[in-house]
C-alpha cells in the first residue's frame, strides 16, 4: 500500500485491499471519493474514504459507520446503492455504486450560464419524480420487526442528485453526509444548505418526511426557473427567507410552466407542513399525472445531459473507457493471485432497528445516561442496612 491515495488517474491501479483505485473523482472536507474496482473485475465502484487526519476521531468514525450501515439498508433504483463499509490499512471507507454522470447542481449551473436555457418542463418533472420515489422508499423503510425507522433525509438538494450520462436519476449519500454535519459548528458550514431547508428545519423543530417534501419542491422550482429559490446576502437573511417561505410561482420566471405545475410546486412549498403533500408518494402521483401529458423518455434527459455537460462526458470517455479496455485485455493473460496475508479490510456486520435509530440523520445516537458510581454505592449500603434490619427482626 502506498503512503498516500491517488489524486489523479495513475498509469497503474493502486491496490486498496481487495479493490484497485483508479483515481480520485471527488473531495470534501471530511472524505475523498475514488473511482475503483474489485480486483479482477471490470465493474466500477465509488469508494468514499475518510480523510486520513480524521480517522482517529472516534465520534466521526462512529457516525461514518452508523450512516454507512443505514445506507446499506436502502435498496432502491432511485438511490445510489451502498455495497459495504469497512477499514483497510487503517482507512475507513464506504464502497458505493459508481454512476458516470454529473450532479444536478452542475446541470443547473450550465443552464444559468452561457447556454441561456432552462431544463424543459418534462425533464424537470421526471427528475422530481425520481427524487420523490427514492424519498418515499426511504421514508417507509422498516426494520426486521416491521417498525418504521422514521427516516428523514434532511439534505435534498441539487448537489445530492446524480444524473447519469444515460439519463438515470439517483439520490446521492442518503444520510451519509450527516456524519460530517453533526461534527462541526463553524460559522458558515451550513450556508450552502440553508437554501434547501424547510422552515421547520431552519427553526430547529422536530422533522418528519414533510420536510424532505419541501426540499424536493425547492429542487423542482429551481429546475423550472434555472434560478435559486432562496437567495440572500447573509446567512441571517437567508434563514429568515426560508422561515417565511414566501414563494413566487415558477411561471412568473418561466412562461412554459402551466398553472397546474405551479399549483403542484406551491403545495410542496407551503410554509405549514400540514398543507403540503403528506407523503412523497402523494407528490410523486401528482407529478406522474402531469408527466403523462408529455411523450417523455429517459433518452431525452440523456441527450440533454450529454449536450450541456459535453466536456464532462468526453472526459469520462477518455479517462475511464480506454483504461478499462486495456485492463480487460491484460486480464485475459494474467490471473490475479493476492497473497494470503493481505489486509482485505474489517467489514461491519449490519444490524439496525427502530429502537436504536431514534431519528434519521440527526447525528450520533444519544447514549443512555450513565448512573454515577456513588449512587450505586448508596444503593448497596441501603440494601445492606435493610437486610441487617430484617435479620434483627427475625432474631427477636
Amino acid at each position: 500500500m502506498p503512503d498516500g491515495l491517488p489524486e489523479t488517474f495513475p498509469v497503474d491501479p493502486v491496490d486498496f485491499g481487495k479493490y484497485q483505485l483508479l483515481g480520485r473523482v471527488g473531495s470534501g472536507g471530511m472524505a475523498d471519493v475514488y473511482l475503483g474496482r474489485p480486483r479482477g473485475q471490470r465493474r466500477l465502484v465509488a469508494i468514499k474514504c475518510i480523510k486520513q487526519g480524521l480517522g482517529g476521531q472516534k465520534s466521526f468514525v462512529d457516525m461514518f459507520i452508523r450512516e454507512g450501515k443505514l445506507a446499506i439498508q436502502l435498496n432502491h433504483d432511485a438511490i445510489v446503492k451502498t455495497y459495504e463499509i469497512g477499514r483497510i490499512h487503517g482507512i475507513y471507507f464506504i464502497c458505493m455504486e459508481y454512476i458516470p454522470g454529473v450532479d444536478l447542481s452542475l446541470l443547473l449551473r450550465r443552464c444559468r450560464g452561457g447556454s441561456s436555457r432552462r431544463l424543459p418542463v418534462p425533464h424537470a418533472l421526471h427528475v422530481a419524480l425520481r427524487i420523490c420515489e427514492g424519498l418515499h422508499y426511504a421514508h417507509e423503510l422498516a426494520d426486521a420487526k416491521g417498525r418504521s425507522l422514521n427516516l428523514v433525509n434532511r439534505d435534498v438538494s441539487p448537489s445530492n442528485v446524480r444524473i447519469s450520462f444515460d439519463g438515470d436519476v439517483k439520490l446521492l449519500d442518503f444520510g451519509i453526509a450527516k456524519a460530517a454535519s453533526g461534527l462541526s459548528s463553524e460559522i458558515g458550514v451550513l450556508k450552502g444548505k440553508i437554501s434547501h431547508m424547510s422552515p421547520e428545519q431552519v427553526r430547529g423543530l422536530p422533522l418528519d418526511r414533510r420536510s424532505d417534501i419541501f426540499a424536493a419542491a425547492i429542487v423542482l422550482h429551481e429546475m423550472l426557473t434555472a434560478e435559486k429559490l432562496f437567495r440572500a446576502d447573509s446567512e441571517f437573511q437567508l434563514m429568515d427567507m426560508v422561515r417565511k417561505a414566501e414563494v413566487r410561482p415558477p411561471s412568473l420566471v418561466n412562461p412554459r410552466v402551466s398553472p397546474d405545475v405551479d399549483a403542484l410546486v406551491l403545495k410542496g412549498l407551503h410554509k405549514a407542513p400540514e398543507e403540503r403533500y403528506q407523503t412523497a408518494d402523494e407528490m410523486a402521483g401528482a407529478i406522474r399525472e402531469m408527466l403523462g401529458r408529455f411523450n417523455f423518455t429517459r433518452g431525452e434527459l440523456r441527450d440533454l445531459v450529454r449536450e450541456l455537460c459535453y466536456e464532462e462526458w468526453s472526459k469520462e470517455q477518455e479517462s475511464v473507457e480506454p483504461y478499462l479496455s486495456v485492463e480487460a485485455d491484460r486480464q485475459k493473460h494474467e490471473k490475479v493471485n493476492p497473497s494470503v496475508d493481505e489486509d482485505y479490510g474489517e467489514f461491519v456486520e449490519i444490524s439496525i432497528d427502530a429502537a436504536t435509530l431514534e431519528s434519521t440523520m440527526g447525528g450520533v445516537e444519544k447514549p443512555a445516561p450513565r448512573t454515577p458510581k456513588w449512587v450505586w454505592g448508596l444503593l448497596g449500603l441501603a440494601v445492606a442496612l435493610l437486610l441487617f434490619a430484617v435479620v434483627l427482626v427475625i432474631l427477636r
